[in-house]
């Protein structure tokens, strides 16, 4: 079984602040287990930066070289985050990854993603 301290990755204002830990609705720290755990899990290695972990500056997604750059380099940008998908125990496959610069009324400097990802537990979604 996967598990992991919950944080709201999904910035889900019932839960507090994003990207911290929060209290479920019994008062306990949540945990969540199997899918949305290794969702979570994948949601949080996409906001790494490459050298950003003291004890393993391989880790994380190269933003400066790929992004906040003169142009940003989307496919290598891409193959950073799939790649870093593909690392998380219990994924088997990135099904789809888009990236979106700007558009639907948002400022052209950012830049999101939305993935499908297949698990050992089942099939979900996370943007970012």
């Amino acid at each position: 079984m996967t598990q992991t301290l919950s944080c709201n990755v999904n910035n889900i204002a019932s839960l507090g602040a994003n990207n911290d830990i929060y209290l479920n609705q019994q008062g306990n720290i949540s945990i969540t287990r199997d899918l949305l755990a290794i969702l979570e899990q994948c949601s949080q290695v996409a906001k790494t930066l490459l050298g950003e972990c003291v004890f393993n500056t391989e880790l994380g997604i190269p933003y400066f070289e790929t992004v906040w750059v003169g142009v940003p380099n989307i496919a290598q940008f891409n193959a950073s985050l799939r790649q870093s998908f593909l690392d998380v125990d219990g994924v088997i496959e990135v099904i789809s990854l888009l990236t979106f610069q700007g558009g639907d009324g948002s400022p052209s400097d950012r830049l999101t993603y939305s993935a499908i990802i297949r698990t050992t537990f089942g099939t979900g979604a996370i943007n970012g």
